[in-house]
C-alpha cells in the first residue's frame, strides 16, 4: 500500500507561468531605489525548498548591508550550507570571510562534491556593500562572480592560476541532501534551524548574513524552474516563485523587510482561528465531522498565525482513543500522537524552531496510521519523517477537531491560531475529505471538495463575539451585498407593472432566531390596504402550530381576490434568486441555478404559471420596496423589515433592462447603485456593504451619466465611475491613460482632437476600476465608453 502524497502548491495563470519560462538568465545591474529585495537583519533564514542538482544552474542577486565590523559579516552565508555534516552531497555556498592573522578580506564561493574531498573554491578580494551576481553552473562545472556585469577575478585557494571552470571536477548525477539556504546555513539535519552561533566543528562564529537580496533563479538544464522574486504576502516579506506560484518564508518571519518596489501578492486562500477576543490563543475550531480509524491518513496544511507564548499546549490538529494528531507543547516542543502506536512520539521536539519563531511559516503534518508514518513539510521540502507501530485499534470515539484538543472543551491553552489552508483525509489510501478554505453567503468555513459540505467554525463558549477571518485566493461567494438592519427598508422608486420582470438575488445570513426573520420582507407589499393594485413580494414565514419554514412568493393584481403563492419549504442560509415574471405570469424560485420544487397554497400540483392570472394593464400604486414593506400609503415608512443580504435587483421591461440595482458604498454612504441610471438609492445608515467585488472574474466598472455629455470651453462636466468594493478607479481617455479621477470622479475640461463634428471635438472616456483583493491590487475590464462632445463656443475664433 502506498502512502498518499501532497503537496503544497499554489497555481498561477499561465501566461505568468508562460512569461516567467521565457525570463533570460539574470543579468546584473547596477542596483536603484524601485529594485526589490529582501533584507535580513542577520538572525534567521530562508529554506528554498530546492535541493541542488548536477543540472542546476543557480543565480543570485545580492548586497551586504554592513561590513562596519566583521563580527557582523564574517562567516555569515549569503546562502548555501557547507563546512558541515548536514549536506555532505552536493554543497554550494557564499559567504564572506576575515583572516584575522593577515587582515584579508574575501568574498568566498565554494563548492563540493560527495566524489570529491577538496572543496573548489575562488575569492574575490575586498568585502563591501556593492551589489553582485553569483553564479553556479553545475553542468558546466563553473563558479562565477561578477560585478556590474563583469566577471571578477579569483585566485584559487591551492594557488592555481585565475579561471572559471573547476577542472576535474564532475556534478553529473549529483544532488543535493539539503534544501538550499538563503541569508544563513543550516544548523540541523533536517533544515529547520539556522545556525546563529559557533558551530562546534569548526569554532568559527557564523551569523546569519546582513544582506539584501533581489533575486534568486534556478535553471535544470536550461530551463527555469524556480524564480523567486521579492515581495510582501499578507503584510509578511518573503520570496515569490513565480514560475510555481509559491512563497517561501523566513524561519522567523519578523527577521525580514521587504525594500524597493516590492509588490503585493495575495496569499493562498486561507480561513484564520484567530478569535478576536483572544488574539494570542485563539478561540475558534472546526469539527471535520470524522472519525479516525487505524486506516486514516491526514495532512494538515497550516502556519501558526502568531507566536508562540507562554506555557501553552496547542493543539493543530486532534481526535480522541488513544489520539491522534499534532500539537505544540511549551516544554516537549512538537509531537505527534499516533493512533494506536505504543507511545507518544517525541521525535520532532528538537527538530523545529520554538513556534515563537515559526509565525507564518507554512508547514504540512502529516500522519498515516496504517503504514506508521509521521512527516512534516515546509516550503516542498520534507524535514522529517518518523515511524511507529500500529496497533488493531478500531476506530476513534469522537471526531477529528482542527485548531484545538479532540473534545473542544479544554482550556484556552489549547485553541490554536492558526491559518488554515486545506485539511486532506484518506481512508485505505483513497481520498475520502478535501477541505479548502470558503466563503459561503459571506461567511468563511471549510468545504469538502469531495461532498460539497461545508462547514462553519466553531467557537469557545466564552466567546460569544469572534467570527471566522479568512484571506488570501479563498475559493467561494465574494460577491458584494448589502445587508440590512432589520429597521428599515429601501425604495426603488419603480412601480412594477404587468410588462415587468424582476430578478432579485439574496440570502438569509442567520436563521437560528425565528424573530430575526419570520415575516421579514425581502422585498415587496402585500397584505395590506397600501398596495391595492400589484402586488409582488417575497418572504420568510413559521407557522408555530406546526413548525414548518417557508419562504413565500406572493402576488396579486385588482381583478383578482386571491393571492398566488408559492412555497420553498424549509428556510436556510443560502443564495438564492426571485423570479416575478408577470408578462409570463410565472413565480421562479432558484438555488444554485435550479429552479426548486413549489407546492401551491390551495393544494395543486407543482407548477411555475398562475393560471387564470392576467397582469395585463396593472400598474402598481406603491413603487418596489427593499429589505421591508411599505406601512403607509405615502411609501415612506416601513414594517416586517428583515436582515437579508441583496446582491443584486434587476428589472426589465419587454426583455429590455430598466433598472439593474447592485450594491453601493462610498462616503459612508450605502445603498443601491443603478446601473442603467446611474441613480443610487439609500435610507440611512441601517445598511451595511458587504464583500469585496461584483461576479468575481467579471469586475466591471460602471460610468454615469450614461448619456451623451457636453462640455464648453472654460467649463468643466463631471464623470462619476462605481464599481462595487472598488479601492480607486483609473481613467482613458480615447484608449489612453490620462490624469485624475482616483476617487471615482473625472472633471472633464475642453479639449481638441478626438473625432472631428459638426458639434465640436468627440473623446471617449472609460472608468478602470481597482480592487484590494485582500492585499493583492486586481483591476476590472473597462467600463462601456462615455462620449464627451467638446462644443464650439461660437464666441471664440476657432482656427482650422
Amino acid at each position: 500500500m502506498n502512502t498518499p502524497r501532497f503537496k503544497i502548491s499554489a497555481s498561477i495563470p499561465t501566461a505568468m507561468a508562460a512569461a516567467a519560462l521565457a525570463v533570460s538568465p539574470m543579468l546584473p545591474v547596477a542596483a536603484s531605489a524601485a529594485d526589490p529585495y529582501i533584507e535580513s537583519d542577520g538572525t534567521s533564514g530562508i529554506s528554498t525548498g530546492y535541493r541542488m542538482k548536477g543540472t542546476s544552474r543557480l543565480e543570485v542577486d545580492f548586497a551586504l548591508t554592513d561590513v562596519s565590523d566583521t563580527s557582523v559579516w564574517n562567516e555569515c552565508r549569503v546562502f548555501g550550507t557547507d563546512n558541515t555534516a548536514y549536506e555532505s552531497t552536493l554543497q554550494a555556498c557564499l559567504y564572506a570571510t576575515y583572516t584575522a592573522a593577515n587582515g584579508n578580506k574575501y568574498f568566498r564561493v565554494r563548492t563540493k562534491t560527495s566524489a570529491s574531498s577538496s572543496r573548489p573554491t575562488k575569492y574575490k578580494s575586498g568585502v563591501d556593500t556593492d551589489r553582485h551576481t553569483v553564479v553556479f553552473d553545475f553542468p558546466n562545472a563553473k563558479m562565477v562572480f561578477m560585478t556590474g556585469g563583469v566577471t571578477n577575478s579569483y585566485a584559487y585557494s591551492d594557488g592555481g592560476t585565475d579561471k572559471t571552470v573547476d577542472a576535474g571536477v564532475s556534478f553529473a548525477g549529483q544532488e543535493a541532501t539539503m534544501p538550499l539556504s538563503l541569508f544563513g546555513r543550516w544548523d540541523n539535519a533536517q533544515a529547520t534551524k539556522f545556525q546563529k552561533g559557533t558551530q562546534s566543528s569548526d569554532g568559527v562564529t557564523a551569523l546569519c548574513a546582513k544582506a539584501r537580496i533581489y533575486g534568486v533563479k534556478i535553471y535544470e538544464s536550461d530551463v527555469l524552474v524556480r524564480d523567486f522574486v521579492p515581495c510582501l504576502k499578507d503584510g509578511v516579506a518573503c520570496f515569490k516563485d513565480v514560475v510555481n506560484g509559491g512563497f517561501i518564508i523566513g524561519e522567523n518571519a519578523s527577521a525580514f523587510t521587504a525594500g524597493g518596489d516590492a509588490q503585493t501578492f495575495a496569499d493562498d486562500g486561507y480561513v484564520s482561528t484567530v478569535a478576536n477576543a483572544d488574539a494570542s490563543g485563539g478561540m475558534l475550531y472546526f469539527d471535520t465531522g470524522y472519525l479516525v480509524s487505524r486506516n486514516t491518513a491526514v495532512a494538515l496544511d497550516c502556519a501558526l498565525a502568531v507566536n508562540y507564548s507562554g506555557s501553552r499546549l496547542w493543539h493543530l490538529f486532534d481526535s480522541s482513543g488513544t489520539r491522534f494528531g499534532f500539537n505544540y507543547n511549551g516544554s516537549q516542543g512538537l509531537r505527534y500522537n499516533a493512533f494506536g502506536a505504543s507511545s507518544y512520539a517525541t521525535t520532532f521536539s528538537t527538530a523545529f524552531p520554538a513556534p515563537t519563531d515559526d509565525k507564518d511559516v507554512r508547514r504540512s503534518f502529516f500522519i498515516d496510521n496504517f503504514n506508521g508514518v509521521a512527516a512534516v513539510v515546509t516550503s516542498g521540502f520534507t524535514n522529517q519523517t518518523a515511524t511507529f507501530t500500529t496497533s488493531s485499534a478500531g476506530q476513534n470515539a469522537k471526531t477529528m477537531k482542527l485548531a484545538t484538543a479532540h473534545d473542544a472543551t479544554a482550556s484556552g491553552n489549547n485553541w490554536t491560531p492558526l491559518k488554515i489552508y486545506g485539511c486532506k483525509i484518506w481512508e485505505s489510501g483513497t481520498l475520502v475529505r478535501d477541505f479548502v478554505p470558503y466563503v459561503d453567503n459571506g461567511s468563511a468555513g471549510l468545504r469538502d471538495k469531495l461532498t460539497g459540505t461545508f462547514i462553519a467554525s466553531l467557537r469557545n463558549s466564552s466567546d460569544t463575539t469572534s467570527s471566522i477571518a479568512y484571506g488570501g485566493n479563498i475559493e467561494g461567494e465574494q460577491d458584494a451585498y448589502l445587508a440590512g438592519a432589520g429597521t428599515t427598508g429601501i425604495s426603488t422608486g419603480y412601480k412594477m407593472n404587468g410588462d415587468s420582470r424582476l430578478e432579485v438575488d439574496f440570502a438569509i445570513p442567520d436563521v437560528s432566531n425565528t424573530s430575526d426573520w419570520n415575516e421579514g420582507r425581502i422585498f415587496g407589499t402585500d397584505n395590506s390596504t397600501y398596495e391595492s393594485t400589484l402586488q409582488t413580494c417575497l418572504y420568510a414565514t413559521y407557522t408555530a402550530a406546526n413548525g414548518n419554514k417557508f419562504f413565500r412568493l406572493r402576488t396579486k393584481t385588482s381583478a383578482s381576490s386571491s393571492q398566488p403563492t408559492k412555497y420553498k419549504s424549509g428556510v436556510d442560509t443560502a443564495r438564492h434568486t426571485a423570479v416575478f415574471d408577470l408578462p409570463n405570469a410565472k413565480m421562479v424560485f432558484m438555488t444554485g441555478g435550479v429552479t426548486n420544487s413549489y407546492g401551491y397554497s390551495d393544494g395543486g400540483a407543482d407548477k411555475t404559471v398562475d393560471a387564470g392570472v392576467s397582469f395585463v394593464g396593472q400598474e402598481a400604486t406603491l413603487p418596489l420596496s427593499l429589505f421591508g414593506r411599505f406601512s403607509n400609503a405615502a411609501g415612506t415608512s416601513f414594517a416586517n423589515c428583515s436582515k437579508a443580504r441583496i446582491y443584486t435587483v434587476r428589472i426589465y421591461e419587454s426583455d429590455a433592462l430598466v433598472h439593474e440595482f447592485i450594491p453601493y458604498s462610498r462616503d459612508g454612504v450605502a445603498g443601491f447603485y443603478d446601473t442603467v441610471t446611474g441613480g443610487i438609492i439609500s435610507n440611512g445608515s441601517s445598511f451595511s456593504f458587504g464583500g469585496v467585488g461584483q461576479d468575481h472574474g467579471q469586475l466591471k466598472a460602471y460610468v454615469s451619466p450614461t448619456h451623451a455629455a457636453t462640455v464648453k470651453s472654460g467649463s468643466t462636466v463631471a464623470l462619476t465611475a462605481y464599481a462595487p468594493g472598488a479601492s480607486s478607479y483609473r481613467w482613458l481617455m480615447d484608449g489612453e491613460p490620462v490624469a485624475g479621477g482616483t476617487d471615482g470622479t473625472l472633471n472633464v475640461t475642453w479639449a481638441r482632437g478626438g473625432t472631428r463634428t459638426e458639434n465640436g471635438h468627440q473623446h471617449t472616456y472609460q472608468a478602470i476600476a481597482v480592487f484590494d483583493f485582500y492585499g493583492c491590487a486586481r483591476e476590472s475590464e473597462p467600463s462601456a465608453a462615455e462620449t464627451v462632445t467638446s462644443t464650439f463656443n461660437p464666441f471664440t475664433l476657432i482656427f482650422k
